[in-house]
C-alpha cells in the first residue's frame, strides 16, 4: 500500500491565496474593460453628436447692423429670428441649407458672405472663419468684428451644426470637406486675390488639415487648437475628474472609429501643420486652456517651424479655452490685423 505524505498546510494556504488573488485580478480586469468601454461609448457619442449645441442665432445684421449675403439658404428666414427675445438662446436657427452648396459627400452647407466696409470689392482679400465644436457661425461674429473693416468675410456652419445638414461630427476629418466646398464657392463666385482661414478649436484643426493640401489658402490662424485629438480628450477627461484619462481617450477614439468609420486622429493638427509648408501661420493660445494639452500650442509651433512655415505664437494670459478674444480683446485684434497685413498678398 503506497504511503501518501500529509498535505502541507502552508501549500494549501498558498493555493487558496493564489486562487483569491487570481479572482481579484480577473475581476479588476473586467471592471477596467467595462469602465473603458463605457467611457468610449459615452465619450464617442458626445463627440459625434454634440449634446448641447449652441442656441446662438444672431446674424451680422442683428449683431452689428452689417449687410451680408446668405449662402445656400433663404435669407427671409433670418427676419423671423427677430421675434426671439434673446438671440443667444434661440429655440431654432434659420432655414435649413439648400442644395446650391454641398460638400463632396452631399452634406448641405449654409453660411454668410460679409463684404468689407472699405469697399474693396469681391476680389479683395478674404478671411474664412471656422467655428469650434458645438458652436455655429453666429459664435464667430466676435472674431469677425475686428476683421470686418479691412477684409471680406465668410462665416459658415460645419455639418451637424447650425443650419447645415449632416448628423455626425468627426472633429476635422469630414469637416475638411465642408471647408473645401466653401472655398470652392468663394473662388468661383468672388475670385478673391488671397484667402486666409481663421479656425477656433475644431475649426482650427479643420483649417490646417485642409490647408495642408489646398494652396488656395495663403495663411492660417489657429485659436485654441489641439495638437492631437487624444490630448484634447485626455484634458477634458481630466477636467471632469475621470481616472485613467489617457486610455480613456484612446477608448473614445476607437469607439468613434466604430461609430463613424473615420479615424478622427487622422486630422491631428500637429501632423498637418508640418505638411503645411512655408506659408505663414499664427497660433493663438490661452494660458488657462484646460480643454487641450498643456503644451499643445508649443508642439504646434515646433511642428510648423520644422515644416518650414513662418509660424508665430501669441499667448493670452488668464484666458480659458477660446476665450482669448474676450480676455485679451485689444491685443487680439492687433495680433490678427498685423499678421494678416503681413501675410495676405494683395492684387498685383
Amino acid at each position: 500500500m503506497p504511503f501518501e505524505p500529509p498535505v502541507d498546510p502552508r501549500q494549501a494556504r498558498r493555493t487558496t491565496i493564489w486562487r483569491w488573488v487570481s479572482f481579484a485580478m480577473a475581476f479588476a480586469l473586467i471592471l477596467l474593460v467595462a469602465y473603458l468601454a463605457w467611457v468610449g461609448y459615452d465619450g464617442s457619442a458626445q463627440i459625434v453628436d454634440p449634446r448641447s449645441p449652441s442656441a446662438d442665432c444672431r446674424t451680422p445684421a442683428s449683431a452689428f447692423s452689417w449687410s451680408y449675403q446668405a449662402i445656400n439658404y433663404n435669407i427671409a428666414s433670418d427676419g423671423e429670428l427677430d421675434d426671439f427675445p434673446d438671440r443667444l438662446d434661440c429655440p431654432r436657427q434659420g432655414a435649413d441649407a439648400g442644395t446650391q452648396l454641398t460638400a463632396s459627400d452631399g452634406v448641405r452647407i449654409a453660411g454668410w458672405y460679409v463684404p468689407a466696409t472699405t469697399g474693396v470689392g469681391p476680389t479683395g482679400r478674404t478671411v474664412v472663419l471656422a467655428h469650434g465644436y458645438g458652436s455655429n457661425k453666429s459664435g464667430m461674429l466676435a472674431w469677425a468684428e475686428p476683421l470686418h473693416p479691412r477684409y471680406n468675410l465668410v462665416l459658415f456652419d460645419f455639418r451637424n451644426h447650425g443650419q447645415s445638414s449632416g448628423n455626425q461630427t468627426t472633429v476635422g476629418v469630414r469637416e475638411a470637406l465642408d471647408l473645401e466646398a466653401v472655398l470652392d464657392w468663394l473662388a468661383a463666385s468672388k475670385r478673391p486675390t488671397s484667402i486666409a482661414v481663421l479656425g477656433v478649436s475644431m475649426g482650427g484643426a479643420t483649417a490646417i488639415d485642409e490647408a495642408a493640401f489646398d494652396d488656395r489658402i495663403s495663411a492660417v490662424i489657429l485659436d485654441s487648437t489641439h495638437a492631437t485629438l487624444a490630448n484634447a480628450l485626455q484634458a477634458r477627461l481630466d477636467r471632469a475628474g475621470y481616472p485613467l484619462s489617457l486610455p480613456g481617450a484612446w477608448s473614445i477614439l476607437l469607439a468613434g472609429l466604430l461609430r463613424t468609420g473615420e479615424d478622427m486622429s487622422s486630422a491631428d493638427p500637429v501632423q498637418a501643420i508640418e505638411r503645411y509648408g512655408e506659408r505663414p501661420v499664427l497660433i493663438v493660445a490661452s494660458a488657462n486652456d484646460d480643454a487641450i494639452g498643456r503644451k499643445d500650442a508649443q508642439d504646434l509651433l515646433a511642428a510648423a517651424l520644422s515644416g518650414g512655415s513662418q509660424a508665430e505664437l501669441q499667448i493670452c494670459e488668464g484666458a480659458g479655452h477660446a476665450e482669448a478674444i474676450q480676455t485679451c480683446s485689444t491685443e487680439y485684434g492687433a495680433w490678427l490685423l498685423d499678421f494678416l497685413e503681413r501675410s495676405l498678398p494683395t492684387a498685383p
